[in-house]
């Protein structure tokens, strides 16, 4: 019998079906008159198990043709499927010797590297068979998946994007939202969120994370609509759980007691951990500290055992918040034995350290943290080593001479984080004539889309638009923007917007709003220096650090007071501290606000509780606590003079 085109084409079109028994009758007769015949043949003994004879052959034939690369590949592949790696390692890397550009080796590498848990060996592999190959959408799709194994979220995002896949595959999109939300990217899903929604609006994991996100934002109706869309493709396994969230965010943007209490029942009923651990987290901010045991306790039942050191620091936690500051010691030093680098527990212990007034120990920690920066473990920064973000604080704004008339009374609180920002806002927060704002990222998204628009000038950060009806329309839709955050914001009420490194933004803002005033909070830059080390906050890890993102902070502002002129004023928190009855007076008189009426709050259901600040400014302030700096004197002994020109400056 001979080999014909006929009975090629018959072998082909079966191996492409993946009916493999077939080939296998088809070319047995013939398949010794032709090597491509021999390949196909042997490939499909091996796709049937059959790899001794299957072997002998693809040995034979690279003994004939050794610097074949198809056949090196194939065989590779085959010696994959019968689970003898090296060789199939061996094999592929001979294939790719051959050709360096042989792109299908490279990703056959990939595969077998991931197979085996090398992950680090497989993303090489991956990465130059999308260097080969770069439009091949399923190399792109597996280097995604190999980088989200491996948890590395900014490089998935980052490969995602250069390829822009997330713009038309689905699963590279799922991919990116998740990665996004993972390394809290809040920015760029809130830039993607509509793309993304739309384009895969039947992606259950791409409005999941985009809800998380949202949350993370304080975009409470977009977080809720997302969660309403998650509900309407979720599995049933997956609906408590949305329900749950879509309470959560009822109470935030109604933070009544039945709110509250709808919320609990749910928390009490539920066996998910995950929930669970969002009810802790609220109890143990709002200082319900037995029904935060509670939980705990619960949470530990549930979770195998090798999942419970994970826990170790809610435990440290309560007993800080408790008193039980030894004990609390006691519980994150028993996890830093076994992970001495994890970020959150370190900062913990500083804090309980100082509790303890071991000072000198603390400050040892403080130290370890800096020195060890690159390999410290925290689920809050994707890179620990970048420092606070200071974008835009190089702008040079002119002189605000046109404005809209849009007559909203807005008060924006700035200051360095740390610095006082959060008692300033606690105590206009039983005014009835004000409508706080959490910290949010409201002014900071819509000044960059206003850059992307190209209708602010990032250089001068002014806005470049001088008609009034233009500024009148962008007026609004800042205040429709506000919506997304809370629907129920009171345009005739003074709208107190608190974010502390909101600087570079405000002139363009008070072109928008030209009754609205800004209030710079001040403390002792020392004081403010220490407080940063003590927490995971601004990837703040040493006095230098913190001197120069001081420094650029209050350059911008320098540079503002001029602009800003009457509506701006400056107050310091050791000011307050000493006298908030005189403080709040002067805010309110600054501000045209009138002392009105006190608004009540339902015990501290509101989420504005929600933060160790809030918390920390709701208990008696000691003027004591003032000068904390002062007991770590040898951290502060050689000061940088950046620190100590804005000390003298401030007047400390």
């Amino acid at each position: 019998m001979k080999l014909t085109q006929e009975i090629i084409n018959q072998a082909m079109q079966a191996f492409g079906a993946g009916e493999f028994s077939r080939v296998i009758s088809t070319l047995s007769p013939v398949y010794e008159q032709h090597p491509m015949a021999k390949m196909v043949y042997a490939t499909a003994l091996g796709k049937v198990a059959e790899f001794t004879t299957s072997f002998e052959i693809f040995e034979s034939l690279q003994s004939d043709y050794p610097q074949n690369t198809d056949v090196a590949y194939n065989y590779g592949l085959l010696l994959k499927e019968a689970e003898r790696f090296d060789d199939a390692q061996k094999q592929l890397l001979k294939a790719i010797a051959i050709n360096p550009n042989y792109h299908v080796a490279f990703h056959a590498l990939g595969n077998l590297m991931s197979e085996l848990g090398r992950y680090e060996e497989a993303q090489l592999a991956y990465e130059k068979a999308v260097a080969k190959n770069p439009k091949n959408i399923q190399y792109g799709q597996s280097l995604s998946k190999c980088l989200y194994q491996q948890e590395k979220w900014s490089q998935l995002v980052a490969h995602i994007k250069r390829e822009g896949l997330h713009l038309s595959d689905k699963l590279s999109a799922e991919l990116y939202t998740e990665a996004c939300y993972r390394i809290h990217s809040r920015g760029e899903l809130a830039k993607q969120s509509n793309m993304l929604s739309s384009t895969y609006s039947d992606s259950y994991s791409i409005h999941y994370f985009l809800a998380l996100s949202a949350l993370e934002s304080k975009r409470y109706v977009h977080a809720k609509r997302h969660l309403e869309k998650s509900l309407s493709l979720a599995d049933s396994s997956d609906k408590e759980e949305l329900l749950t969230y879509l309470d959560y965010v009822s109470w935030l943007l109604n933070a009544t007691k039945d709110n509250l209490d709808v919320l609990n029942r749910k928390f009490e009923n539920t066996d998910n951990i995950q929930l669970l651990e969002l009810a802790f987290n609220i109890n143990e901010n709002r200082r319900e500290l037995a029904e935060a045991e509670k939980l705990l306790g619960k949470i530990q039942l549930i979770q195998a055992e090798g999942d419970k050191e994970q826990h170790e620091l809610k435990r440290s936690l309560l007993a800080f918040a408790k008193g039980e500051f030894e004990e609390g010691l006691r519980i994150n030093e028993h996890f830093l034995v076994k992970q001495p680098k994890s970020l959150p527990h370190l900062y913990q212990k500083i804090r309980t350290l100082e509790k303890l007034k071991r000072f000198s120990d603390a400050e040892e920690v403080i130290r370890f943290i800096a020195h060890n920066v690159n390999n410290l473990h925290s689920s809050k920064f994707a890179d620990l080593s970048s420092g606070v973000m200071l974008n835009g604080f190089d702008v040079s704004p002119s002189p605000i001479v046109n404005t809209s008339s849009n007559s909203t009374n807005i008060l924006f609180i700035v200051g360095f984080p740390r610095s006082g920002t959060t008692l300033i806002e606690s105590l206009l927060l039983k005014n009835a004539n004000v409508e706080l704002l959490e910290e949010t990222d409201a002014v900071e998204t819509f000044y960059n889309q206003m850059v992307e628009r190209e209708i602010v000038d990032p250089e001068t950060g002014d806005i470049k638009r001088t008609n009034q009806s233009e500024l009148d329309a962008l007026a609004n839709d800042y205040l429709e923007h506000l919506t997304a955050y809370s629907p129920s914001v009171d345009s005739n009420k003074l709208i107190v917007d608190k974010m502390p490194l909101n600087f570079p933004y405000l002139p363009a803002m008070l072109t928008l709003f030209p009754n609205a005033k800004v209030l710079c909070c001040l403390r002792n830059p020392k004081a403010v220096a220490l407080s940063c080390l003590q927490f995971e906050e601004i990837n703040l890890y040493t006095v230098e650090q913190f001197a120069e993102a001081y420094n650029k902070v209050f350059t911008c502002w320098e540079k503002m007071e001029p602009i800003l002129r009457d509506r701006a004023i400056s107050i310091k928190y050791e000011d307050v501290v000493a006298d908030p009855e005189s403080s709040i007076a002067s805010i309110y008189q600054f501000s045209g606000l009138t002392e009105g009426e006190t608004k009540t709050l339902e015990s501290n259901s509101s989420p504005l509780f929600q933060t160790p600040s809030y918390y920390q400014v709701s208990q008696p302030v000691y003027k004591s606590s003032m000068q904390k700096y002062e007991n770590y004197p040898t951290l502060f002994s050689e000061c940088p003079p950046l620190l100590d020109e804005w000390e003298q400056k401030w007047g400390y």
